[in-house]
């Protein structure tokens, strides 16, 4: 807008004085409403302080390490009398029971595909030691890569063979107890399949690390 030059002399009439304070008046008011109206005049409002509430709930801290009793509590427990043992296994796995023997297979992630098994057979071991038993599983077979160590079963040692013959290769555990042959079979072991192996592994673990004679009552 143009600057607006207005001069007043002293000899001017009154009537004249109040058309020149009208139109100042006038002038004065169209400036503000030009202001007001000019969208390049923005009125900027203070934004109060909002301090942001997070909507994602906080962690759950778990133990380190689970106790003794949590672990008890994630496990199914087997236990027979007649077949004269008892272990627990991981939770997820279906138990197949049948006069001597006792199967456990794991879930199968898709069709087709390996699940984690362990099955156990108890038998007359004819005078044979846990070691002769095993090797007479293989005597007739070349070309395993057979691998070997022991295991405390029940307090007792056994025998491990791991790249056993079967569908899929297999780990054994052979002992003899109280007359009786008892081989224990996990499957599959070095496998492509990693879901299979790992649930072959946990199997294993958690039978070995349970397992007890009868009367299993009386074991811890």
């Amino acid at each position: 807008m143009l600057p607006i030059s207005i001069s007043i002399t002293m000899n001017s009439t009154p009537r004249k004085l109040i058309s020149i304070l009208f139109i100042l008046g006038w002038l004065a008011s169209g400036c503000t409403a030009a202001q007001a109206s000019d969208p390049r005049t923005v009125t900027v409002q203070p934004t109060p302080s909002v301090v942001p509430q997070s909507s994602t709930p906080s962690p759950q801290v778990l133990p380190a390490n689970p106790t003794e009793e949590s672990a008890k509590d994630s496990s199914i427990s087997y236990s027979s009398d007649r077949l004269g043992f008892c272990f627990s296994y991981p939770q997820g796995f279906t138990q197949m029971p049948y006069n001597d023997a006792v199967e456990l297979v794991g879930r199968q992630i898709g069709p087709g595909d390996e699940a984690g098994l362990f099955w156990l057979d108890v038998g007359d071991p004819q005078g044979r030691t846990a070691e002769q038993i095993a090797d007479q599983e293989v005597k007739d077979i070349v070309g395993l890569n057979v691998e070997s160590w022991t295991v405390s079963l029940g307090g007792e040692q056994a025998l491990v063979r791991d790249g056993m013959p079967g569908q899929d290769l297999v780990r054994r555990v052979y002992i003899v107890h109280g007359g009786s042959a008892y081989i224990l079979t996990f499957s599959p072991t070095r496998s492509d399949n990693a879901t299979a192996g790992d649930q072959m592994e946990a199997l294993y673990q958690a039978v070995t690390d349970s397992w007890a004679w009868s009367p299993c009552r009386a074991n811890p």
